[in-house]
This record gives structure tokens, sequence and C-alpha cells, in this order.
């Protein structure tokens, strides 16, 4: 697993990745499925999630044809705004968001368009067309929200935001003490708003660690909101 914070200043180019079969059978590594949460963005701000292709051949044809504005799914998105990625999925973040993301521990991507930008000599970024449009999931399902369960916890509460066989990601809106219990092999803690302790410690906004497996239960106490991301 790992968990970043990504702070965008320009546009990221329009990539997909792959499942654990593909890239074990052609990458040798696993695959990589991820979810983004909406820290903050500026207003107007777009993301790009899925595609509008209904077969494989409407994709190749909208690929070759470099007619990215009909294909792409694009729209508006908002602070608090979640989204879970399977592999498959064409994605993008776009410039002015900033994003939480959790994922699968891989680096194997596959850009699809990269918005014909050139680098100091003239050169356009490598592209990895026919991976993509191997790899890409037709046609685009998007991730049903109402799979979420949220929860009345001793002072606050607790949103299950998606739970799959890559990853659990839990976020916490916590109001003073909480006890929460570790029964995974880790935990990933980001605190993400407000200030308060972990077992005592002081912990504030933009703080992030991790809960080991000896740890069975940790006690946070304090106004914020905590995401915690598990196997």
């Amino acid at each position: 697993m790992l968990v970043k914070i990504i702070d965008a200043c320009n546009d990221l180019s329009v990539q997909v990745h792959p499942n654990d079969e593909y890239a074990a059978l052609h990458e040798n590594s696993l695959g990589k499925t991820e979810c983004w949460y909406v820290l903050d963005c500026k207003e107007d701000t777009k993301m790009v999630m899925g595609h509008h292709a209904k077969t494989k051949e409407e994709l190749v044809k909208a690929i070759e044809n470099d007619d990215y504005d009909n294909l792409l799914n694009k729209f508006d998105i908002k602070k608090g705004d979640f989204f879970y990625i399977p592999s498959g999925t064409i994605h993008a973040i776009c410039k002015g968001s900033l994003i939480y993301e959790a994922q699968q521990s891989s680096d194997i991507t596959y850009r699809v368009y990269d918005y014909h930008r050139k680098d100091k000599d003239g050169n356009e970024r490598q592209l990895h067309v026919k991976q993509s449009i191997d790899v890409t999931t037709v046609p685009y399902k998007p991730y049903d929200l109402s799979k979420q369960v949220e929860e009345t916890i001793e002072n606050g509460t607790r949103k299950e935001l998606v739970s799959s066989n890559y990853l659990t990601l839990n976020k916490y809106d916590m109001t003073g003490y909480n006890k929460v219990k570790n029964d995974k092999p880790f935990q990933l803690v980001s605190i993400i708003e407000g200030q308060g302790t972990v077992e005592g410690k002081e912990v504030k906004k933009g703080d992030h660690f991790v809960v080991c497996s000896d740890q069975k239960e940790v006690d946070f106490d304090g106004t914020m909101t905590v995401m915690i991301c598990t196997l």
C-alpha cells in the first residue's frame, strides 16, 4: 500500500493501470487499483474519470483519431468528493486539485494521452497506446457510492469509503475521544483536518503515520478528520 498527497499545479497525463494478472505477465509487477479523496480544489477544477466508448472498437477509433474531447469523461469536482479507481479505469487529475490517494504499491502506469505537450527539445512524452487499449475496461462503470457504510462512533462518525480486495479506506470525523481497533497487518493514518492527540502525542492536519500490527487499539482525542487505510 502507498498513500500520497498530490498537489496538481498542472494537468496530469491521462493514464490507466493494469490489473495484477496483466502486470505480472508483462511487467513482473503488481497491478494498480487506487482511490482518490478531494482534500481541496479551486473553483471549476475538473477531473477525468472513465470514458464514453461502448466497445473496444469505439475506444480504438477515438484514440486513433485523437478524439479525446469526446472520449474522456471529464467533470467538475469539489472538496470531499471520493473516487474508487479499479485497474482498467482511464483517469487523470487536473490542475487545481489537492488529492489524497491510496493505492496498491505499484508504479506501472500506461500513459494514454498527454495533451501533446513537448519538452525543451520539442519531444512529446512517450505514450503506451497498445497497453492502454489492452487493459482499459469497456464500457466504463463508475463506482456505486451507495455501497458506502456510515456509522456513529463514541464521539463522531466513521464512513467506510471503500472496501475491496485491494484496499479499505475509512474516514473518521472525530469530535472527542475515540478508541479505534486495529486487527489488520497495519494502518496507514493521515490527519486531513483539525488537530488532537494520538496515544497522547500531539497531531495536526498534514501528519501521517503507520500503526503496526502489534498495536491492537489506538486512542484518538481531538476534533479532526482522519483517514485510515488498510488492506
